[in-house]
């Protein structure tokens, strides 16, 4: 058995935005955000000096928008002062980072990694994307890394970027239609990568620009179209790996009404392997559920576990070629939407 490694906190499982890439809002149940206390209690736990692992990540916003949480603030420095050696990441949005959030996170220099997904380069490729106002988040991050300059530069910051165009082309490259939040005949919002950079440039400035570790071009995994593979069917005999079992042999995933799921794919937590209300982080490590789950997915038995794990393919990173991307591009480069059909 391999050491528990990482902890992922879905805080809430909330969120200002819509993706039309991401599966979270197509599947929650309900809306609420985690007991502060039974943060604290995992925290606790896994802190103690009887606690026999040593944690190097604690990973926040796991299906949601963690800022949401009225004691966000309060949390993130409870988990830095009681795990001082374990790095403590978040993905974000943005669209709800206050300049008073933003002051205490990078003055006192919680965070060791942030990341923040831009998806498009104008208010109208932005806000169709994630239903939010672009120039509200370009206003945040500005100010954010201004905070970040002045107070923590050595704090790791990564933009991600993955425009619904690109997303679009590929599922529809894959699958033959549109994604599921896409209807037929919708229009897209044009807009690339080099578009977002562009324009990323243009709102912060050289400076701030050059500041960032990193702008990744993110390539789309298609599990939110898993009900779209799942009629599909899935084939055994493709032998495909789970790309997540390295990581969930270290890590455990906690959902806002304390379940610990299996997996951060698992975006509607139909795979719950116990409740840290109920049981310790120690317990349901050693259990006998997860260590099962686990020898399940090395031996890619995949029916066996059921849904959504008998849907792997969905799991999967499925890029459209470079040279078809680019002619699509080069095809749409005038319009400010496309309609794939």
């Amino acid at each position: 058995m391999k050491q528990l490694t990482s902890l992922n906190f879905a805080l809430s499982n909330r969120c200002n935005a819509k993706c039309i890439w991401c599966p979270t809002t197509r599947g929650i149940k309900s809306n609420f955000d985690m007991d502060t206390e039974l943060v604290y209690k995992i925290v606790d736990e896994v802190s103690s000096k009887e606690f026999p692992y040593k944690l190097k990540t604690i990973h926040m916003s796991e299906n949601g928008e963690a800022l949401y949480h009225k004691d966000f603030v309060d949390i993130v420095r409870y988990i830095k002062r009681k795990l001082p050696d374990a790095r403590l990441d978040m993905l974000s949005n943005f669209g709800l980072m206050s300049k008073k959030v933003a002051k205490v996170l990078t003055e006192e220099k919680i965070f060791d990694t942030i990341q923040v997904n831009i998806d498009g380069h104008d208010e109208h490729s932005y806000r169709a994307v994630k239903g939010i106002p672009f120039k509200s988040v370009m206003k945040n991050l500005k100010y954010f890394l201004e905070y970040r300059r002045d107070y923590n530069p050595e704090l790791d910051f990564k933009i991600n970027v993955m425009p619904a165009f690109e997303y679009t082309a590929t599922v529809y490259y894959a699958l033959g239609e549109n994604p599921e939040q896409v209807k037929p005949g919708q229009a897209v919002p044009f807009s690339t990568y080099d578009m977002v950079c562009q324009s990323l440039l243009d709102h912060l400035g050289g400076e701030l620009y050059d500041s960032l570790t990193t702008i990744k071009h993110s390539k789309p995994g298609l599990w939110a179209e898993r009900d779209k593979f799942k009629k599909l069917g899935f084939d055994p005999e493709q032998n495909l790996k789970c790309p997540m079992v390295d990581v969930l042999e270290q890590s455990i995933y906690v959902a806002p009404n304390g379940d610990y799921y299996a997996c951060c794919l698992d975006d509607n937590n139909d795979l719950v392997l116990g409740n840290l209300k109920d049981n310790t982080v120690l317990e349901l490590w050693h259990s006998q559920d997860r260590i099962q789950f686990v020898d399940d997915l090395k031996a890619q038995s995949f029916e066996k576990i059921g849904y959504p794990c008998n849907t792997v393919c969905a799991c999967q990173t499925i890029m459209i070629p470079d040279d078809k991307l680019k002619e699509l591009e080069s095809l749409h480069s005038d319009a400010a939407s496309v309609v794939f059909e």
